[in-house]
């Protein structure tokens, strides 16, 4: 059977994807052991490249009992900024695996 025109190349497409796939799988693997830090107000976060979160770490002096409302800022403030740089880490490294294939989100 004959493909229609502009579908000649499908299989090769398709290993591409296949492989693409395969390396997904494992890079998430990966990722876990990747490790981003971020400081703000003092506050430190520490994530893995799948987004969870390892430690966090606060300094004693931010830990004023009449001032509760700048260590709830400065917590936040600092997960958030872990977590994006934990989740553009990820997108990066898909991004390098899918390079190419021209896949919607990529």
């Amino acid at each position: 059977m004959k493909l229609p025109k502009g579908f000649g190349n499908m299989g090769s497409l398709y290993k591409q994807a296949q492989a693409a796939m395969e390396r997904a799988n494992s890079l998430q693997e990966e990722l876990k052991l990747e490790t981003v830090e971020v400081e703000n107000s003092g506050v430190k976060v520490k994530y893995n490249g799948v987004g969870e979160i390892l430690s966090i770490v606060v300094p004693k002096e931010l830990a004023n009992p009449d001032d509760v409302e700048s260590l709830e800022d400065a917590i936040l403030l600092a997960l958030r900024d872990g977590y994006a740089k934990s989740l553009e880490l990820r997108e990066t490294r898909m991004r390098e695996i899918a390079g190419g294939l021209n896949l919607p989100g990529f």
